[in-house]
């Protein structure tokens, strides 16, 4: 039964993280709609929106991703009741992070700052999930 506790508490953590990026992405685009005419398929246009967007709207995607690396770390290491569990489940979203990183260009800055925070999000909110010595 622990394994399907561990299967569990990691699917749960993804499906949470996921979940906050989505949302955190749908607030952020709903707060700050990009031009409709923006095609997003071309990654030149993407780049010259991104470098004219404003600074509320471009901050709200690192800390989302931020978010949801900590959360889903944590709530994997809680339910898996195994620290590796959460830090297992911040280095997938941290290599979902990346993966849109690589393939849409974002500011320097933004690279900097998700690099940089997502997996601290993911390492703390693991150990904060860990279960209490005995």
């Amino acid at each position: 039964m622990a394994i399907l506790k561990i299967i569990f508490g990691i699917v749960l953590g993804l499906a949470i993280g996921v979940g906050v990026v989505f949302g955190g992405e749908l607030l952020n685009h709903q707060l700050w709609p990009p031009p409709e005419e923006l095609n997003v398929t071309n990654p030149g246009a993407v780049r010259a929106y991104l470098e004219t967007a404003p600074l509320p709207a471009l901050l709200g995607l690192p800390l989302a991703w931020t978010i949801a690396a900590g959360l889903g770390a944590f709530v994997a290491a809680k339910v898996a009741g195994r620290v590796w569990a959460g830090w297992l489940v911040g280095a997938l979203l941290f290599a979902a992070t990346a993966l849109n990183l690589a393939f849409i260009p974002h500011p320097m800055w933004m690279l900097i700052a998700s690099v940089v925070c997502v997996p601290l999000a993911g390492f703390f909110g693991a150990r904060l999930g860990r279960p209490a010595p005995s």
